[in-house]
């Protein structure tokens, strides 16, 4: 049996950063060990879906630190090595017929796409993206093919759209929704991100729901519950994920629909076993209310804050969230939660693609705000305001050409 007295499980995004942060801290080597069901060091997620994706990075470019790092530092990585049970009342995990002891324990487990049980999922040329292996997939396909199919008009969606259409390939984005991210954009930002997208030849097939997949042996055509029938080589599924969090189910942790509950610090109801990552249902400070974070930089965050909680630094986690995307040659940033919103307002010219959007608590509040290509004050000052409770107007907004140049409303 090997023992240590840090343990992360999983080797993500947050396992990467954690380990940056372990270092930092100069820890004795032998003392951390990353355990890990990959093949591959701990890499960054955004650019599978963008940079990766559209190769125009190698794998090694994608590291989250580079392979030499970890033996540095002292810092075991334990690759394919897939945990099958875990006791956290005796502190051991179980994997590959060894048991790993710990001390403390970090679970960042993360999540995996959502799947479509129709008839036809298990054709050839259907993927989902959320590992390297899946845009290594995607990539080589696209390679080969002339129409494609994107399931889901959110986030990856959007992404995995632009890429294929930016390599040639004819691009249809089907979505059950009225409009493109409809759970998050105003319907002005979709329209404009639907007329983007159309005047780059993609095909937007919105209140579509894909019932079967048809072909021979490999993906041909996609069936909507409307009876149309839509020719694809290749189909990019992007609907979403689903905690991995079935590992735990039986010992005794608490857990929410969306992940594992922790508290301020990114503590479980188990002393000395903390989660970090998309697996989390979090207490935010900055809200005051439970949150459930789905990004990249949530990840890091949270990866880096739980390691210096388990070195014995006891600060609550109190970060804005954020979010950033490349689409063809759009580039945008997103900070905060839009959830208890009561009103929204827009900034710029949205129909020319440079605009802002903020959204407002019912006593003014900004909780959140959507900002591409405006002057650079408007992104600085989102993340602040929205971190210090800050309340605005919809006049002041609407009114203000700089934010430097006045001051909002107390």
């Amino acid at each position: 049996m090997d023992s240590y007295r840090f343990v992360i499980l999983g080797g993500g995004v947050v396992a990467g950063n954690a380990a940056q942060e372990f270092a930092r801290c100069e820890i004795p080597p032998g003392e951390l060990c990353i355990v890990s069901a990959e093949k591959t060091l701990p890499y960054d997620r955004p650019p599978l879906s963008k940079d990766f994706l559209a190769n125009e990075k190698t794998v090694e470019e994608i590291l989250i630190n580079e392979p030499g790092f970890y033996q540095a530092n002292g810092i075991v990585v334990r690759l394919d090595t897939a945990v099958t049970h875990v006791d956290l009342d005796n502190k051991k995990l179980y994997a590959n017929g060894d048991t790993i002891a710990y001390d403390k324990l970090l679970i960042a487990t993360g999540a995996r796409p959502r799947t479509l049980d129709v008839m036809g999922h298990d054709l050839q040329n259907i993927f989902y993206l959320r590992h390297i292996g899946d845009a290594r997939d995607i990539r080589q396909q696209a390679q080969q093919v002339q129409q494609a199919v994107v399931v889901g008009g959110s986030f990856i969606g959007m992404e995995a759209t632009a890429v294929l259409q930016s390599s040639g390939i004819a691009t249809t984005m089907i979505f059950p929704e009225a409009r493109v991210w409809q759970a998050f954009f105003t319907p002005e930002m979709s329209r404009f991100f639907e007329n983007y997208y159309r005047n780059r030849g993609v095909t937007l097939l919105s209140e579509e729901k894909v019932t079967a997949f048809a072909g021979n042996g490999r993906v041909q055509k996609v069936i909507t519950e409307s009876g149309r029938e839509v020719p694809a080589d290749m189909v990019v599924v992007g609907i979403g994920v689903v905690p991995n969090k079935e590992l735990f189910a039986d010992c005794g942790l608490h857990i929410a629909d969306k992940g594992i509950v922790v508290n301020r610090f990114l503590e479980t109801n188990f002393p000395g076993v903390m989660a970090a990552g998309d697996i989390t249902v979090y207490e935010d400070v900055v809200y005051n209310q439970q949150l459930h974070i789905e990004h990249w930089d949530n990840a890091v965050q949270q990866g880096k804050h739980a390691a210096r909680v388990m070195l014995g630094e006891m600060q609550p986690f109190a970060h804005v969230p954020y979010f950033f995307s490349d689409v063809f040659d759009l580039s945008y940033e997103f900070w905060g939660d839009p959830s208890g919103a009561v009103q929204t307002v827009h900034r710029g010219e949205v129909e020319d693609g440079r605009f802002s959007v903020w959204w407002l608590a019912a006593d003014g509040r900004l909780l959140a705000a959507f900002v591409m290509d405006r002057p650079d004050e408007e992104r600085e000052m989102a993340p602040q305001w929205i971190q210090s409770g800050k309340k605005l107007t919809t006049e002041w907004l609407t009114e203000s050409k700089s934010f430097v140049a006045k001051s909002a409303a107390a």
